[in-house]
C-alpha cells in the first residue's frame, strides 16, 4: 500500500511541474532570467481546478491497479491448488487399481483356471464395497479438481481452460465407466455362483479385470494400455496449468 501511495504522490507531482513547464515557455519562453516570474497565483489556480479533476483518475487508476494484482494473486494460487490437487488425484488412481497387498478378485477371475474362486469371495459384500470405493475416491478427486477450475474460469476470463476442462472430464468419463464396468464384473460373479450364464464373454470381463487392477497386466508381461491413457490425461493437465502458471508470472 505505501507503494501505491508513493506512486500517486509522484503522478501529482509530476502533474504539477508539467504545468510549472508550460507556465515558463508561456511567461519566460523557455529562459532562465532574474527578470523572469512565474505567478504562483495562477498556479495555484490551475492546480485547484485540476486537482478535482485528476485525483479521481488516479483513484480510479488505483483501484483498477489493485483490483488487476488481486485478480493475479487469486488466479495464481487457484492455479496451485489446481496442480496440487492433480497430484493427488495421480497418487490415488495409482492406488486404486493397486492390489498388490491385498487380495484381488479381478487376479482370482483372471486365474480361476488355475485357482477356483471360492463362494466366500464371490458373495463378499465387504470386498464389492472396498472395490467400488477406490474408484469413487478418485471420482470425487476429479470432481473437486474440476470445481476449483469453474472458480478460477470465473474469476479470470482471460485464461484459456478448454484443454484442461476436456482431459478433466474425459478422465471423469473413464471413472464413470469403470464402476459401470465394476458392476458387470461382479455381475459375473453372481453368475458363476449361481451358475448362470453371463451375457458378457470371459474374454469382455477379463478386459475389465485388466482395467481395473493394475497387478495383472504386470503378472501378464500385458501392456498397461489403460494406465498409458489416464496418465496421458493427467500429463496433459500438469502440463497446461504449468504453462498457464508462467504466463501469469
Amino acid at each position: 500500500m505505501s507503494k501505491k501511495i508513493l506512486l500517486y504522490s509522484l503522478i501529482y507531482l509530476s502533474t504539477y511541474l508539467l504545468i510549472l513547464i508550460f507556465q515558463w515557455g508561456y511567461v519566460c519562453n523557455f529562459e532562465i532570467s532574474s527578470t523572469c516570474n512565474l505567478n504562483s497565483d495562477t498556479l495555484k489556480t490551475i492546480l485547484q481546478t485540476s486537482a478535482p479533476v485528476i485525483t479521481p483518475l488516479v483513484i480510479i487508476w488505483g483501484y483498477f491497479s489493485w483490483k488487476e494484482q488481486e485478480l493475479y494473486k487469486t488466479s495464481t494460487e487457484l492455479l496451485s491448488t489446481c496442480l496440487s490437487q492433480t497430484n493427488i488425484i495421480f497418487k490415488a488412481w495409482k492406488k486404486s487399481r493397486d492390489y498388490s497387498n491385498v487380495y484381488s478378485r479381478f487376479s482370482a477371475y483372471h486365474f480361476r483356471e488355475m485357482y477356483p474362486i471360492t463362494h466366500e469371495v464371490l458373495d463378499s459384500t465387504e470386498i464389492s464395497n472396498s472395490e467400488l470405493n477406490r474408484i469413487k475416491e478418485v471420482y470425487l478427486l476429479v470432481n473437486d479438481l474440476y470445481f476449483t477450475l469453474n472458480h478460477l474460469f470465473i474469476i479470470n476470463k482471460h485464461l484459456n481452460l478448454d484443454n484442461i476442462f476436456e482431459k478433466v472430464k474425459a478422465i471423469s468419463f473413464e471413472l464413470e465407466t469403470n464402476m459401470n464396468e465394476l458392476s458387470e464384473f461382479q455381475h459375473e460373479l453372481i453368475c458363476i455362483k449361481n451358475n448362470y450364464t453371463n451375457k458378457l464373454s470371459p474374454e469382455k470381463i477379463k478386459e475389465i479385470c485388466y482395467k481395473l487392477d493394475s497387478s495383472i497386466s504386470v503378472d501378464t508381461l500385458r501392456i498397461d494400455d489403460h494406465n498409458i491413457k489416464i496418465d496421458k490425461f493427467i500429463e496433459d493437465i500438469t502440463s497446461q496449468i504449468t504453462k498457464l502458471s508462467r504466463q501469469l508470472s
